[in-house]
């Protein structure tokens, strides 16, 4: 009999019915759509949500905003890759904050499981790893492309060992304590922000991987990424030009600035989230959630000791502090957009 291989959300599959394992046909299929929403986007995150979210046939504009000013490692910090942050909102779009039989989120687990895939296909999480010193960012090209099929796999998968040992152990004692003190690091900015941005529970969905620095790795503070999340959903804009995607590929080439605002609908938000990015680490000394905390999630003792240091207290004043930045930027921006321009 033969195994039925669907692209439809893995909420909509018959477990039974679906082969774990994508036939190259498919993934050529997915590739080509990556490549081509690159070639009228120019930037990864929104290239593979947009790729991603094809691949039921459903077209969420919030989505795709949501992720504007995360290509270039969130806020082009260098951090964690579009193609890493995308496929994490879609994971938390199918799960949500709902446990599996080891007491974590399903998000947590498979998570990193699509990490795990990620790095070996790209040698890191990290865009400075990806891109390393290259003017022209061939590498995002095969994460573009790639990043689709990869979490399709993780979401088809039943490995249920990718986190294993103390590392589980020690992420279920912070997801308790975190869930005892009401505490998530994404739903404390948007939950400040509710009024300014809409708070639907597909939004709390799609942001509950990025806690404890995305899904427990001490990696970029997840409170900043939901601030920038935030910022893209209000003043985001879609990209959707071949001619503008080559133009700013030719200014990059020649030496240009190609990341200016205006060679790009995305890289607006992108530029606030890398002056965002500055502000934070003037106030918090970083923006790695493992350097801000000074613990090591994937160890009991680094667990232990954020909970005796009371952490989860400056957690939640630094996500204060994140909401009233976007409110701020958000009315800024706002003020700027419709003051008229003065001739000289």
């Amino acid at each position: 009999m033969r195994t039925i291989e669907t692209a439809l959300p893995i909420s909509l599959i018959n477990p039974d019915s679906v082969n774990p394992v994508l036939s190259s046909k498919t993934k050529r299929m997915y590739r080509r759509s990556g490549l081509a929403n690159l070639l009228k986007m120019g930037h990864c995150a929104p290239a593979v949500m947009q790729t991603i979210q094809g691949l039921g046939d459903t077209k969420r504009e919030w989505l795709v905003k949501m992720t504007a000013g995360l290509p270039g490692g969130i806020g082009n910090t260098g951090f964690e890759c579009g193609g890493v942050t995308s496929a994490l909102v879609q994971l938390g779009l199918e799960h949500g904050l709902r446990a599996s039989q080891d007491g974590l989120p399903i998000v947590i687990n498979e998570g990193h499981e699509y990490c795990q895939r990620f790095g070996k296909c790209n040698h890191s999480l990290l865009c400075q790893d990806i891109l390393g010193d290259r003017r022209i960012p061939l590498p995002c090209i095969k994460v573009v492309r790639h990043a689709p099929e990869l979490y399709q796999e993780t979401a088809r998968s039943d490995d249920a060992e990718a986190i294993s040992g103390e590392t589980k152990e020690a992420f279920r004692l912070l997801y308790s304590h975190l869930s005892t003190n009401c505490f998530h690091c994404a739903h404390a900015v948007l939950q400040q922000l509710n009024g300014t941005i809409p708070l639907t529970q597909e939004l709390l969905d799609g942001t509950s991987g990025f806690i404890g620095g995305t899904v427990f790795k001490g990696l970029t503070c997840s409170a900043f990424t939901a601030g920038l999340m935030a910022v893209g959903l209000k003043l985001g804009e879609i990209e959707d030009s071949h001619l503008r995607v080559f133009r700013m590929l030719a200014t990059m080439i020649a030496g240009g600035d190609a990341l200016a605002d205006h060679m790009n609908k995305f890289n607006r938000v992108m530029n606030i989230g890398n002056r965002m990015s500055e502000w934070f680490t003037k106030e918090f000394g970083s923006t790695l959630c493992r350097e801000v905390t000074r613990c090591d999630f994937s160890s009991s003792g680094g667990v232990q000791r954020y909970i005796e240091q009371g952490s989860v207290t400056t957690c939640r004043t630094i996500a204060e502090k994140v909401a009233g930045k976007v409110e701020e930027i958000i009315k800024q921006e706002h003020h700027l957009s419709v003051v008229p321009s003065v001739a000289n």
